[in-house]
């Protein structure tokens, strides 16, 4: 079954007589084309893919659906004049990426509007062995990068020439684009979790945090790592101990079946366990794919907490520990939830102790 299909499969299961589809990369994930407008209704037994001039050469020659030429998306478009055989009819769209514009637009079309969480983005929490593969090859794409930033931390570098080089080297060696902006921290800039490189400079006893990812062939990596450069300050080697063994814990429990609550209470619990609970400030982890944060979000406190793993998942396992004004650790990898258990897609093992340069 393809994934058009599987999407008129859940038409039909949530009683709707449609369900249009805006959100580009979902539009990527169902079609193959990358769009920056368009809009797909998905019926039963039907799909057609409505999209400007600038696509419908393009999306014509893919062949994935039935491709209509549309001037705009309102009532008088060739779009609404489509839409009009709905009218009274049940038709489904995304509550959390249909934006409030694009709702108001589908409102003037006569048609019964029904919200539907994440109908498409519950699809992509499950990789298809092409989308596997791709995810290995970002990973091992990414881990490249690591090694990269690592070898050239030198006294006096700033976080910004680091994230800069690093850009650099991922394009010299064909990765798409960066997957998000990267995070090189030093020193006490490690305890912001979602810092921003400044033009700090590296000296002797930083802690140096490193949070990077790279899109290669549309999938993400997404991995991160701490080194000390020379002897860091004591409390940082114990924490980076904690945040190891909390990682560990996780993932033994990262198999189908096991309640995604449960992973993030393990890594929790034992940093709260060291008697540093009150740090650990963010979600263990998150979906991993078309786009670098996905669902499921592996929390134990979010919507997706009594929900279970299960094969094909992508997901980050990230347990963190960040000490204000003095620096913070954070261990990610990201792993493929298998029949058996996991594989762990990041290329490059986890230290048990803190690595020092």
């Amino acid at each position: 079954m393809d994934r058009i299909q599987k999407v008129q499969k859940l038409v039909g299961e949530l009683g709707l007589q449609a369900l249009v589809v805006d959100h580009v990369v979902n539009l990527y994930y169902l079609t193959g084309m990358e769009l920056s407008l368009g809009r797909l209704v998905i019926q039963p037994d039907a799909a057609t893919l409505f999209v400007d001039g600038r696509y419908f050469e393009g999306c014509r020659k893919k062949g994935t659906c039935e491709v209509l030429l549309t001037s705009g998306y309102d009532l008088k478009s060739p779009f609404g004049v489509w839409m009009h055989r709905l009218q009274q009819k049940r038709v489904g769209f995304d509550e959390q990426t249909t934006s409030y514009s694009e709702y108001s637009l589908l409102n003037t079309l006569g048609v019964d509007l029904v919200p539907v969480k994440n109908p498409v983005g519950r699809l992509r929490e499950i990789k298809d062995p092409v989308e596997r593969e791709a995810l290995r090859q970002a990973a091992a794409l990414g881990s490249s990068g690591m090694d990269y930033v690592i070898n050239h931390l030198q006294e006096g570098i700033t976080e910004k020439e680091l994230a800069r080089a690093l850009e650099i080297f991922w394009l010299n060696a064909g990765g798409d684009k960066l997957g998000f902006t990267p995070i090189v921290a030093f020193g006490e800039n490690s305890a912001e979790p979602h810092y921003r490189v400044s033009e700090r400079k590296l000296k002797r006893g930083d802690l140096v945090l490193i949070d990077i990812g790279v899109v290669l062939k549309h999938y993400h990596s997404d991995m991160t790592r701490v080194v000390a450069f020379g002897e860091p300050h004591e409390e940082l080697q114990k924490i980076y101990q904690i945040v190891y063994h909390a990682s560990t814990e996780a993932t033994r429990l990262c198999r189908p079946g096991s309640k995604i609550g449960d992973v993030d209470q393990a890594a929790r619990g034992f940093i709260k366990d060291a008697g540093y609970g009150d740090y650990f400030i963010h979600s263990l982890g998150h979906g991993v794919g078309l786009e670098i944060h996905e669902s499921p979000r592996i929390n134990s406190s979010g919507p997706d907490a009594n929900r279970v793993l299960e094969s094909g998942m992508a997901i980050t396992i990230e347990p963190g520990v960040y000490l204000p004004g003095i620096g913070g650790v954070r261990l990610e990898d990201t792993l493929l939830i298998t029949e058996e258990g996991y594989e762990n897609i990041t290329c490059r093992p986890l230290s048990a102790t803190l690595p020092v340069l």
